[in-house]
């Protein structure tokens, strides 16, 4: 059996739940799987989630970076690697991985997974300037010596594909997948479900606390699962001085690391919300919508794909006064909008089930 090994120096056990684990996950039928990283953590998610299929090695911390242990780590296993993947645009770093491995395993293949927002495909394809150019020159000979590259999104797909950057040959379309399990569709509540860091930064949850706020939610409430960030806590103390309505209208459920739970609460939500400003994928929003939730989100990672693909949700600008507008057209109106989630659900498992995901990666990796 071929040998695939995925360097991902920066691996946490919640990550095992995401790409990096599930696609050697989905792949260990027909490749010896493995993950290479830094011992960062205890990794319960090998047996619970990925069902003992994917082994780990780690990292020896001989040198003062990352890189240098990578390359150590290369030079002394390329031979035995048929398939080595690697993840992300690191201008610094993933060029003098490709030349090791080339140069101690000239049969081998390279897999990169780009994992990559709008911002960081548009930034590569279309900033101008003289830096901008050399930097896709580079980049495009970079991608010379890889076999095969993956992105996420319809979206960024395209742009790539039309860049010029890249063999039309050797790029796919390869969204973040869905591993199946049995969900209780029956005991469904009007929530509105987020999942994911609670955080005004990047994912702009204080823009659902104020829509929430202002808008007729009836009996709707809104539930937040997740760690708190610094940027949060302040917020959600001033929050409920100002709105004492709203101390049970929001629910704080914290960081839910048992996947089982976690799927409880997504089954028994009616709509997730997403008000991000960036994602490259978003896997909370597969994840819901699998659970057979309506979704609500900026146009950010893969939500107008998977709203596409349903025809079961909006997509919103990132503003509150949107927001606000459109959870109460959508409650004013659920018994008209809402459907079966057992045929969201089936759809999206037809469309983003980890085997089908599995083998189309597998047939472009022959």
């Amino acid at each position: 059996m071929e040998t695939f090994n995925c360097i991902f120096p920066g691996l946490y056990n919640y990550i095992l739940a995401k790409d990096v684990g599930m696609i050697p996950y989905a792949l260990s039928d027909v490749y010896d799987t493995s993950i290479t990283t830094y011992d960062n953590d205890s990794y319960t998610y090998l047996k619970s989630v990925l069902d003992g299929k994917v082994k780990l090695n780690f990292l020896k911390k001989n040198n003062e970076d990352e890189q240098a242990d990578v390359l150590d780590y290369i030079k002394s296993n390329a031979k035995d690697i048929d398939i080595i993947q690697f993840y992300h645009l690191r201008y610094n770093l993933l060029p003098s991985y490709i030349r090791c491995y080339r140069k101690y395993n000239k049969d081998g293949k390279i897999y990169l997974k780009l994992d990559a927002n709008n911002h960081i495909i548009d930034f590569l394809v279309k900033r101008r300037g003289i830096k901008a150019a050399l930097r896709r020159y580079l980049t495009k000979k970079m991608f010379k010596e890889i076999d095969l590259i993956s992105i996420e999104t319809k979206r960024n797909y395209h742009v790539l594909e039309s860049s010029g950057l890249i063999d039309p040959e050797k790029l796919i379309y390869l969204p973040d997948g869905i591993k199946k399990t049995d969900i209780n569709f029956k005991n469904r509540e009007n929530i509105i479900l987020y999942v994911g860091k609670i955080e005004r930064k990047n994912k702009s949850v204080d823009m659902l606390l104020k829509a929430a706020s202002d808008a007729d939610m009836r009996d709707w409430k809104i539930m937040l699962i997740g760690e708190i960030e610094d940027d949060m806590k302040i917020f959600i103390k001033e929050y409920f001085k100002e709105n004492p309505n709203m101390i049970d209208k929001v629910i704080l459920k914290g960081y839910i690391t048992d996947k089982e739970e976690l799927s409880q609460y997504y089954a028994k939500a009616k709509i997730y919300c997403c008000c991000s400003k960036i994602e490259s994928f978003g896997i909370a929003l597969l994840e819901a919508a699998y659970h057979g939730n309506y979704i609500i989100s900026t146009d950010v990672g893969a939500s107008y794909d998977i709203i596409h693909l349903t025809k079961y949700g909006m997509i919103i600008n990132h503003n509150t006064q949107n927001l606000k507008n459109t959870l109460e057209h959508v409650i004013k109106n659920w018994n008209h909008i809402q459907q079966d989630p057992r045929k969201i659900s089936n759809t999206i498992y037809k469309h983003y089930g980890w085997p089908n995901l599995a083998k189309k990666l597998e047939e472009k990796l022959k």
